[in-house]
């Protein structure tokens, strides 16, 4: 079981490396790849760290925590990074036998219809979405609830969220796991302005 934990870390912070644990730790999965994306296909280029320097900061800042390994995966090819892409790469490599889980934040998934090929992702891979209800003002029922009709309008009409187990299941397609963590008062927005005022 791998947890798949993508962004564009920019710079990775401490809340971002707590959320993965706390994914891995609950679904048991190991190794969580950390992958930053080289080349992101929804934000500008030139206004975000080198892809470099930003791949630097996660080996980094991943270097002591047990469970998580930085990938470069999307370093080596031209092009936006696309979410569904990575995925099948990986599962080229490691086969069918290896159980993907793609881990992400509600902000990130609530967005998924705008991604290239977001149909795929759902016949690929688990997935689990993280929720801070304090930031969020969301009970994981209740957000299980919106991404339930949100995946019905958008995917397929046979999703169902199930409370007892916090699911979101199809009969085909992948499950989609909610999972609540825990919420750190810092955001990488926010370092970016603290560098900035040399603070």
């Amino acid at each position: 079981r791998i947890g798949l934990f993508g962004g564009t870390f920019d710079p990775i912070h401490l809340g971002h490396l707590r959320a993965a644990l706390e994914a891995g730790i609950a679904f048991q999965l190991d190794p969580v790849l950390v992958i930053p994306s080289a080349q992101p296909p929804h934000k500008d280029t030139e206004k975000i760290t080198s892809a470099e320097d930003r791949l630097e900061m996660a080996r980094l800042a991943t270097a002591a925590a047990p469970r998580l390994e930085v990938s470069d995966m999307e370093y080596g090819r031209k092009g936006p990074s696309y979410t569904v892409e990575t995925i099948e790469r990986l599962q080229q490599k490691w086969g069918t036998e290896a159980e993907l889980n793609l881990i992400i934040g509600l902000d990130a998934f609530r967005k998924y219809d705008t991604w290239y090929r977001f149909h795929d992702l759902f016949r690929i891979t688990s997935i689990i979405v993280l929720i801070r209800p304090e930031m969020e003002a969301l009970t994981p029922s209740q957000a299980g609830t919106m991404l339930e009709s949100h995946l019905g309008r958008t995917v397929s009409n046979q999703y169902r969220f199930d409370p007892s187990t916090k699911c979101i299941m199809h009969p085909q397609l992948k499950t989609v796991h909610i999972l609540t963590v825990t919420r750190l008062d810092i955001s990488s927005s926010r370092i970016r302005q603290l560098a900035a005022q040399k603070k």
